[in-house]
């Protein structure tokens, strides 16, 4: 089993540093993605435009990049958390890999990503998924875990998530599950990329 280097999780969760240079932010609440993502939908539906690649087209390809580089096996089990609208997997289908999983908390992500790779006949594995549940990441994850977790952005989001809804405060308890679920995930020789 896979563990985490709590000395790092603690630096990344903010520990020791000034807790107020991170306020929350609407960017962490699920609400304001499920209302971007029925704007998307409409968009897409209406003009064919996928919508918002967040980080860029050129983080994203850096990405697709990497993991055309160093993952040889196309068959290989890749997880972008927090997919949005499914970009990233989309072009990772493209360079022949085949064993695709995009996870959002979002119901409506996850619908704007099936309907884009529905309609370029790509098959790639959209399911909703609640990334800070570790019952959830079990779930998605299965028996066998993970060759590689990607995520662009998604723990940007949550450490913005507040506390509760009126909360101007992050939700420290969410932070310190994300590398939790980012182990949970891979496999024991998985890799972890991300982008912030």
């Amino acid at each position: 089993m896979s563990s985490v280097n709590h000395e790092s999780a603690e630096q990344a969760n903010g520990k020791g540093h000034d807790e107020a240079a991170f306020g929350a932010s609407k960017l962490g609440r699920k609400d304001h993605w499920n209302s971007v993502y029925d704007r998307e939908i409409n968009n897409f539906k209406e003009t064919g435009d996928i919508g918002e690649v967040w980080f860029g087209e050129d983080t994203a390809s850096k990405m697709v990049s990497w993991v055309c580089s160093n993952i040889d096996d196309p068959s290989a089990r890749i997880l972008d958390v927090g997919c949005g609208n499914g970009h990233l997997l989309l072009e990772l289908s493209e360079e022949g890999y085949t064993n695709l999983v995009g996870t959002d908390y979002s119901a409506q992500a996850i619908e704007l990503a099936q309907s884009i790779a529905q309609s370029r006949q790509a098959e790639i594995t959209y399911v909703e998924q609640d990334f800070l549940d570790a019952q959830d990441v079990a779930r998605v994850a299965g028996d066998d875990g993970f060759d590689v977790v990607l995520d662009k952005g998604t723990y940007d989001a949550i450490c913005l998530k507040p506390k509760d809804t009126q909360a101007e405060s992050v939700d420290q308890t969410a932070i310190e599950a994300y590398p939790v679920s980012v182990v949970g995930s891979l496999k024991d020789s998985g890799v972890f990329l991300i982008t912030s």
